[in-house]
């Protein structure tokens, strides 16, 4: 018996988000972008957006004037990560501070910065990537990467990141 996941989606959350695939599917072919991959790219954004209203994080990762497609996909998918990385770095960062006052500043930015890079290596596995775009102009390529994060995938990859950079920093036993 095989047994796929089911997204619980009512028929209102599916009309949405294929009125709000059209739209993007027409605005981003009207700027020049196509699909890197097989299919038609109102149904991969709609496939992207319900996804992601049913409990996922959206990350979108750009690179502009890359000179191939690689590289381009490379950077984008890399920005994605980063960004990720950075919004959690900031979120932890503003629960240190509000939670322990006994933390001073500069430890406060080692674990941050600990973290952050632990986090781009521990998340890295959890990102999907689900639309890839690609514009061309004058040899030079620009390229989109929508991708997905599971938020129970995501929280375990950033406590991981934590307790890691904590140990790194030798202050586990202290926070």
């Amino acid at each position: 018996v095989a047994v796929s996941p089911v997204f619980a989606q009512t028929k209102r959350d599916e009309k949405a988000a294929k009125k709000e695939a059209k739209i993007a599917a027409k605005t981003l072919k009207n700027e020049g972008y196509k699909l890197l991959e097989l299919g038609d790219l109102q149904i991969q954004l709609e496939d992207y957006l319900l996804k992601a209203k049913s409990g996922m994080k959206q990350i979108v990762g750009t690179a502009e004037g890359c000179m191939s497609i690689n590289l381009a996909k490379t950077t984008a998918l890399n920005n994605a990560i980063n960004e990720y990385a950075t919004m959690s770095g900031g979120m932890v960062k503003g629960r240190i501070t509000s939670n322990t006052s006994s933390v001073n500043g500069q430890q406060v930015d080692d674990i941050v910065a600990a973290y952050e890079r632990l986090v781009l290596k521990e998340i890295k596995g959890e990102i999907q990537t689900c639309v890839t775009l690609v514009k061309e102009s004058k040899k030079k390529y620009d390229v989109r990467v929508y991708c997905l994060v599971d938020y129970d995938a995501a929280h375990a990859a950033r406590m991981k990141a934590m307790r890691l950079a904590l140990e790194e920093l030798e202050l586990t036993q202290e926070y």
